[in-house]
């Protein structure tokens, strides 16, 4: 058995163990148990920019926040080519893989909430095409906690992150829908609260005020969703920022080495290439 499909064999007993495939339309998330970050690294220097094999460097950088650290990802548009992309055919996909195929890459983090059958919980557009529909059912779960977003690349060249009951597809080249939207307009979502117990390792996705820069995040330590969300808006100045998921979730920097056994198997993924290649 090939190293994805052991991966995915284990992740899918583990699904099932826990019980976490959910009914009707909630997209449920397959969990496994191991967190983002070797806990050894949180005591560890701030990141320096990585270069990739092109020579350009990427931002990473660690941020203190309210007690937790995060690891940041600053990707101005002028210098990033940023994607979403999920292929409907294959049953997940590792970030290993992923980046041995494409050299370019210089950074990769899962694009959101998907289901045991590893496809996104709700739109995806890739390349202009939509690959999956928008999902704007009710339920349970982190998904569904109202109101979630979308995350979009415009033929412009300008990211945003918009409610998903106002996203429109004209002028949409990438996009990829999750929740809960953790800003939106600045506001933080109404269901969070300062000193939530609701503790988990998270990622995210913010925008610039002038849908110019897109910030990646991925917390070091377990957080709740009201300060993951004042992280964007605080720390990082964005008016509007994206939940993508939980305990799974990693986010991979050129100069990190291989991404661990874990790092996968995902539907969407969001890429980031220096631009032009």
């Amino acid at each position: 058995m090939s190293h994805a499909r052991t991966l995915l064999a284990v992740a899918a007993l583990g699904a099932a163990l826990a019980g976490c495939t959910a009914p009707g339309p909630e997209p449920a998330v397959v969990t496994v148990t191991a967190s983002p970050i070797d806990a050894a690294t949180t005591s560890g220097p701030a990141k320096s920019p990585a270069s990739t094999a092109s020579g350009s460097q990427v931002d990473a950088r660690v941020v203190d926040h309210l007690g937790n650290r995060y690891e940041i990802v600053t990707l101005p548009l002028d210098q990033w080519d940023v994607r979403v992309d999920w292929d409907p055919q294959a049953d997940g996909v590792m970030l290993a893989d992923l980046i041995a195929a494409d050299p370019d890459i210089a950074v990769a983090t899962n694009a959101g909430i998907f289901t045991p059958q590893f496809a996104p919980g709700g739109l995806l557009v890739s390349d202009g095409v939509t690959l999956r529909d928008l999902n704007l059912a009710d339920g349970g779960g982190n998904f569904h906690l109202k109101p979630n977003g979308v995350f979009e690349i415009r033929d412009d060249g300008t990211a945003a992150v918009v409610d998903s009951t106002a996203y429109s597809a004209e002028e949409v080249r990438f996009a990829t829908q999750s929740g809960p939207a953790l800003l939106l307009g600045g506001q933080l979502h109404p269901e969070f609260r300062a000193g939530s117990t609701n503790l988990a390792f998270r990622s995210g996705v913010g925008v610039s005020p002038d849908g110019r820069t897109v910030y990646l995040a991925l917390s070091w330590s377990l957080t709740n969703f009201h300060d993951f969300a004042t992280l964007f808006r605080d720390e990082l100045g964005c008016d509007n920022a994206l939940y993508l998921d939980g305990q799974i979730s990693r986010l991979w920097v050129a100069g990190d080495g291989e991404p661990d056994v874990f790092a996968g198997p995902f539907a969407g993924v969001i890429t980031a290439r220096p631009a032009g290649q």
